[in-house]
């Protein structure tokens, strides 16, 4: 009998190990702190890099909870179209948005235009991938002022100052009553305000619905004084002298197209928030919704005292469980500076958490990180998601570069007035310093 017991014992430890292994995971809990005594708790819930950091003791993570559900946070008309969408679209042999029933392409979308995807669906990541998209044009027009903190290993380096432009022309019912004859999907530039060196550098983007058709995208650079069309590999060009390249901005901001994708796994993650509760929109004067000068500030290790860590550690996120999938992505474009990038998720409101980015020769080289932002009305009528704070880390040359989205100081416009004459190459040129 004894003999039968330990036989059984053998049989079922493997079993048994693997059940321990999945408790673990599942032990983080609100109100957790993990650090480089417990690191184990995060083991699977975030990108191997992240965990070798935390057991190195360079990050501390603060598991919490929402205090509200993320994916109630789409403005109304999202939400509606929610099951509006719901089966209505496919794509075809070019990874074009099509209506199912008629094979016609898509056109005038509201809303993500695949609320439900298939992981098994041969084309799962690029519709994940449009859904991302998506997420941008819900929040219609954009005026982003953002801060660029660049951190040596050393401390503190130097800040910049720049604003984005984003003109969108589908994914909310505003954008449809433009004129759009150029069937272009997204206009945006990235303007630098200071310091006086970089001041006036400008990359602008002409983004078109037809799959096979490459951006324009277009930059300013001071010293030259003229305008120069930049080529597809160039979007992988450090933006503003940063570790941060322009595809790199928001987690992955190049055309679905551009990438061969690869769906890897749906997992459990922690995903950094900037706190709990989500921000306030305000009503603009004229058109609009504001962001509040009411609204967390985040802080990193070189503005903390005593902080031990590498200087570019976030030490107030808020990290908290939720779904992802899990992607890979590869530059179709042989001169991109890239080689396979992992991209993890967020499966409720389509925004990226993190990044993994290899060189060509398939060695590690950068992580991305960027906190989902969460805003509603005062009213909670209007809600709406959008990129918070991102923390690009290279690796290689010990530095990271900390992009501050929406601040006290830095206010941002969503569904903001704008005119598609500013973003015609003369328009641009007003941009310029």
């Amino acid at each position: 009998m004894r003999r039968f017991s330990l036989q059984t014992v053998f049989v079922f430890a493997p079993f048994l190990i693997l059940l321990m292994n999945s408790q673990a995971l599942a032990d983080v809990s609100p109100g957790d702190v993990i650090d480089k005594t417990n690191w184990e708790k995060a083991e699977g819930l975030v990108p191997e890099e992240l965990l070798g950091w935390i057991k190195k003791g360079d990050f501390v993570l603060e598991v919490g909870e929402l205090n509200y559900k993320a994916r109630d946070f789409q403005p109304p008309y999202a939400l509606k179209a929610l099951s509006a969408n719901m089966g209505k679209y496919a794509l075809d042999e070019n990874d074009w948005i099509v209506e199912k029933e008629t094979g016609k392409r898509g056109e005038h979308i509201i809303g993500h235009p695949f609320p439900k995807i298939d992981p098994d669906d041969p084309k799962a990541s690029e519709k994940m991938v449009y859904n991302i998209c998506y997420t941008q044009y819900i929040a219609g027009n954009v005026i982003g002022p953002f801060s660029t903190d660049y951190v040596k290993s050393s401390g503190y380096g130097r800040s910049t100052k720049g604003t984005l432009y984003n003109m969108v022309m589908d994914g909310n019912p505003k954008s449809l009553a433009r004129r759009n004859p150029d069937r272009v999907e997204k206009y945006q530039i990235f303007l630098a305000m200071s310091p006086y060196d970089i001041a006036g550098t400008a990359v602008m983007t002409w983004r078109y619905f037809d799959p096979q058709k490459q951006d324009n995208t277009f930059a300013y650079v001071p010293a030259i004084r003229r305008v120069r069309r930049m080529s597809s590999g160039n979007r992988s060009d450090a933006l503003f002298g940063s570790d941060l390249s322009v595809d790199d901005a928001g987690g992955y901001d190049g055309k679905v197209t551009a990438m061969e994708w690869k769906f890897l796994r749906k997992q459990e993650a922690l995903v950094p928030f900037p706190s709990a509760a989500p921000g306030r929109l305000v009503q603009g004067e004229e058109e609009g919704w504001l962001t509040s000068e009411n609204i967390e500030v985040m802080v990193y290790g070189y503005q903390k005292e005593g902080w031990q860590g590498p200087p570019w550690a976030p030490v107030n996120w808020l990290w908290v469980k939720m779904p992802v999938y899990v992607l890979e992505m590869k530059a179709k474009d042989p001169y991109y500076n890239y080689g396979i990038q992992h991209i993890w998720v967020h499966t409720q409101t389509w925004g990226y958490v993190y990044k993994t980015i290899y060189d060509k020769a398939g060695k590690y080289w950068k992580t991305f990180m960027g906190q989902p932002r969460y805003f509603e009305s005062e009213d909670k009528g209007f809600h709406l998601a959008y990129i918070g704070d991102q923390i690009v880390i290279d690796e290689r040359s010990k530095h990271a570069t900390i992009i501050t989205g929406p601040s006290p100081t830095d206010i941002w416009n969503f569904h903001a007035e704008m005119d598609a004459d500013d973003f015609s190459l003369a328009g641009f040129q007003k941009f310029c310093k």
